[in-house]
């Protein structure tokens, strides 16, 4: 068997393991932990999930390069958004709770282990369910919880930055938080097979992710948005950042460039 073939099936095969562990310890070890722990149960799911996310890249040989610096005070995220492995990326570097569309439900395992993480859904064109939402996104905030959420409302290709859309800040003027704007962007041949856009199906998208060398991820952390703005300046002006941030050339000025992080698998 080629050797390029026999990579493609081990990796297939730890990513089949990982969904696994992922439905067991959300259907099993996530209740058991609520049901001994309480309240302290979060503490201990997060840590699982950053794990789980972390074991994932890995796998998927994903190379993150990260300019600017995050903020521990932030508790609202937003990002433009080009593909599920945004969410990954993001997942294995901070104890999220993420915003996403609806649909994602029904896909396949990873909806499942979405709904069990706790993933708020949108339901798009929804104003009352909208409503509802920022309602329980604002609690979350309050009591301190970190949430990721991509204004745009779709994926892109990556080329440009959709309009961010300005109630789903909302959650940010009720619980009067700080917001800061994260930058996506694929690097090299990523640019090509990372995006996820359309009608693209999960599973196919899935294994032509697994048969790439690696996953080249740039992320800039953008200036931190004091508490207290209204949602309609917060849009514009994260999305202004993330225009500018993603418009930027790193090489020009290195300082800003905080680290690079190879969270990869080498098979032998």
């Amino acid at each position: 068997m080629p050797m390029r073939q026999s990579r493609l099936w081990l990796k297939a095969a730890l990513i089949i393991l990982m969904f696994l562990w992922g439905l067991v310890a959300t259907g099993l070890l996530w209740p058991f932990l609520e049901l001994v722990l309480g309240r302290k149960a979060g503490f201990f799911q997060e840590a699982i999930r950053s794990h789980w996310c972390a074991m994932v890249c890995r796998i998927l040989n994903v190379e993150v390069e990260t300019i600017g610096t995050p903020s521990h005070e932030t508790r609202l995220w937003v990002a433009n958004h080009i593909s599920w492995l945004d969410i990954i990326a993001l997942g294995a570097r901070h104890p999220l709770l993420f915003v996403a569309k609806e649909e994602v439900a029904d896909w396949p395992v990873m909806g499942y282990l979405a709904r069990r993480l706790g993933t708020l859904f949108v339901r798009r064109g929804d104003a009352e369910q909208t409503g509802s939402i920022a309602e329980k996104m604002a609690w979350q905030l309050r009591q301190g919880r970190q949430i990721m959420l991509f204004p745009e409302g779709t994926t892109t290709t990556g080329e440009r930055v959709l309009r961010f859309h300005a109630k789903l800040f909302q959650p940010a003027q009720l619980a009067q938080v700080q917001v800061q704007a994260i930058g996506i962007e694929y690097r090299g041949e990523a640019k090509t097979f990372a995006p996820f856009i359309g009608e693209d199906n999960f599973l196919t998208h899935l294994l032509q992710i697994l048969d790439r060398d690696r996953v080249r991820l740039r992320v800039h952390y953008c200036q931190p948005l004091p508490p207290g703005m209204h949602r309609d300046i917060l849009a514009q002006t994260t999305r202004k950042q993330v225009v500018t941030a993603l418009s930027s050339k790193p090489e020009a000025d290195e300082g800003k460039v905080a680290s690079v992080t190879r969270l990869q698998f080498q098979s032998h």
